[in-house]
């Protein structure tokens, strides 16, 4: 999270106008909430699962971004392709603990990625647990 939010603050980055940053991911993978963490810096866990489309525009000192996310149920993914070229930088959200869709997520982001060399990308690994002793 900490990468995404100094990406928006950095000089350096060239922002490309009518770029976006997709959030894809499966199903259940919490997109919804790392959007709301990065608009409003608090956590905030959504049930219900986005139907289509969820643009936010996040305000960052003199820039702004828009971050587009695509609904990860079954309906939704077909549509993800669409919307690469549209990309900036692509973040991928995976469920962490959900460990029997793990070969599913990682299948789904090698067809992304495979046409798509050139695309940045960030791979989020969302509900982590910690243990501490």
């Amino acid at each position: 999270m900490r990468m995404i939010l100094e990406l928006m603050k950095c000089d350096r980055v060239a922002w490309v106008e009518n770029k976006q940053i997709l959030v894809l991911g499966l199903d259940g993978a919490g997109k919804t909430s790392v959007l709301h963490l990065l608009a409003s810096n608090r956590v905030q866990h959504s049930t219900a699962p986005t139907q289509g489309l969820n643009a936010v525009h996040i305000n960052s000192e003199d820039r702004q971004m828009e971050f587009l996310e695509i609904g990860g149920s079954e309906p939704f993914r077909s549509y993800w392709e669409m919307y690469l070229p549209k990309g900036w930088l692509l973040i991928f959200v995976v469920d962490s603990a959900d460990h029997k869709r793990l070969p599913e997520a990682k299948k789904y982001l090698h067809q992304l990625i495979n046409p798509n060399p050139g695309l940045p990308l960030v791979v989020f690994a969302n509900k982590q647990v910690f243990v501490t002793g």
